[in-house]
């Protein structure tokens, strides 16, 4: 914090916002709204306009919170983290000067109480009454708030091991939990003894979305903001990519015109991404999977059936989509690695491409955890990283293995099986890749690739129209002009990725139009029933 204290960055943004968001604190109002506190620069941008648009809504004050308890935060602060929580607060440095500037008046630590630590005890008891089995965690509840899959999470994401999944009797994970139950239980109690109207969050997923769960619980307003969208939660929808399961119903309702366009523009982008080149409508791929074919031949056996397993990031959001086949990506991996043996085909694992230093930790876990569990299937074959997915289409692979991946449409565009393992991916409103209801299922097709690949019959209008209302309908221009060009102009990890810099870009590509049109949107978009914020040039709401 100390070394950002003199960054002009700082000093501009706060400036700018005291310019815009003029006489902002009123410790005086009872109603709350609680937004999170953070430093992913590009989403304060959106947080605010959206906090002040609430805040004279329901004439209250904003109040910002610290989200990342148990992820980046323990839940008891040490003496470091308790003065530089003080001094940024009165100091108003850094972060806690840019929240201040926009109109947030007070910081909220969640802190424990003597009447927390009794409650807590007597939830871990029902906790361990009702959770026998991993299934039993993803499903768990307090006070009628599922938050299983959210401590699952969590746990994954703080403790990086080997084995990437959780032993419910393991002494680490049973004081983690504690933790957590503690942690839900002091929101549950700030709800309680505070009006809060609304909450605005980064991510529904992790202890992140505590309060956010807890909000909609209360029938209050819960809002995920990122630079890529504006959204709003509700009983239906509390899972990333929840929008995907009502495509086939979103597309019907658009006309014929527009229709017309976004299946144009669908398909040149679409060829952008297949030729290997950088495309935003999956920023975080900052290297492409797509590209030039290797000289060596890796899938050489011509007779038998060859199988990919298209691995994920072991540790980063199982649930974000919702619950699966398979209570962690650890679990079905393993699965498949054991099906392997009840089957004569060629087995092969492709991991994720080394995107870039941002990422490269991730990924080269991904591939340390693939390869200690493939010592025990010495027959399954781990592909270098770095071979592409033209490559591994060229050598005629047969069928390929996902949870929810993009794997999934990119390979049935060249007429290839693909199999999920999660009805709550992104595909699940189409038929051009399989979704088995159980693992049953899931063995039922693996054990007859061959009869569901002559069986195959993928319409590929149906991939395009999916990629269309994908990227182009659920535009990510809610607050940026243009996101395509501001990740040219940043980089993704530019935008995404909390640097201070874009403060002052921000501030040079600001104009009076631009902040009336975005009050105007959000004005809107808070007022009506719509769950997201699209500026996609008229082409329809959801």
């Amino acid at each position: 914090m100390l070394l950002n204290i003199f960054n002009n960055n700082f000093k501009k943004i706060k400036n700018h916002n005291k310019s815009h968001f003029p006489n902002q604190t009123d410790n005086k109002e009872k109603k709350i709204i609680l937004v999170e506190f953070n430093n992913f620069t590009a989403n304060h941008i959106g947080l605010s306009y959206l906090s002040n648009i609430l805040k004279k809504k329901y004439d209250s004050k904003i109040i910002a919170y610290f989200g990342h308890i148990l992820l980046t935060y323990d839940l008891e602060r040490n003496f470091y983290t308790r003065v530089k929580i003080k001094i940024g607060k009165l100091l108003n440095l850094n972060f806690f000067g840019v929240y201040k500037s926009f109109g947030v008046s007070d910081f909220f630590y969640p802190q424990t109480s003597n009447k927390i630590i009794f409650l807590k005890e007597k939830v871990y008891k029902k906790f361990q009454k009702q959770v026998k089995t991993l299934k039993d965690l993803e499903l768990f509840k307090i006070s009628g708030v599922q938050v299983g899959d959210l401590l699952y999470d969590t746990y994954l994401k703080k403790n990086y091991h080997l084995i990437p999944t959780i032993e419910l009797d393991d002494k680490k994970f049973i004081e983690f939990a504690k933790n957590f139950i503690t942690l839900f239980l002091i929101w549950e109690d700030f709800f309680k003894k505070n009006y809060v109207k609304a909450v605005i969050g980064s991510h529904s997923v992790y202890s992140l979305a505590i309060p956010l769960r807890i909000a909609l619980k209360k029938k209050k307003d819960a809002y995920v903001l990122s630079p890529q969208y504006l959204r709003k939660l509700n009983k239906n929808m509390i899972y990333q990519s929840g929008e995907t399961r009502y495509f086939k119903k979103i597309f019907k309702k658009i006309d014929y015109v527009n229709k017309k366009i976004l299946i144009k523009d669908a398909k040149k982008r679409i060829k952008t991404r297949l030729e290997g080149k950088y495309s935003t409508d999956y920023p975080y791929v900052t290297k492409s999977p797509f590209g030039s074919l290797g000289k060596k031949i890796f899938l050489k056996n011509k007779k038998k059936i060859k199988v990919l397993i298209a691995t994920h990031d072991f540790f980063d959001g199982a649930h974000a989509c919702g619950i699966h086949l398979f209570p962690d990506y650890y679990h079905w991996f393993k699965f498949l690695c054991e099906m392997s043996k009840k089957t004569d085909y060629e087995w092969y694992v492709k991991t994720h491409p080394l995107y870039g230093k941002e990422w490269g930790r991730y990924v080269k876990y991904e591939r340390y955890v693939v390869k200690n569990i493939l010592k025990d299937f010495k027959d399954i074959k781990l592909l270098p990283s770095s071979i592409t997915h033209n490559q591994i289409i060229e050598e005629k692979i047969d069928a390929v293995f996902t949870v929810h991946g993009t794997i999934a449409h990119e390979f049935a565009l060249h007429n290839i099986l693909t199999i999920n393992s999660s009805l709550n991916n992104p595909h699940i409103n189409y038929d051009f890749t399989l979704h088995p209801k159980s693992q049953a299922m899931l063995k039922e097709i693996i054990l007859n690739i061959k009869k569901y690949k002559s069986k195959l019959n993928i319409d590929k209008k149906e991939i395009i129209e999916f990629y269309s209302l994908k990227n182009i309908f659920f535009s990510k221009n809610w607050f940026l002009e243009n996101y395509s060009k501001t990740i040219k102009d940043l980089g993704y990890h530019g935008l995404e990725g909390g640097k201070i810099e874009f403060y002052n870009y921000w501030i040079k590509n600001f104009d009076i139009n631009k902040h009336k049109k975005l009050n105007e949107d959000i004005i809107n978009f808070v007022n009506s029933k719509n769950l997201y914020l699209l500026n996609n040039n008229g082409l329809g709401k959801f």
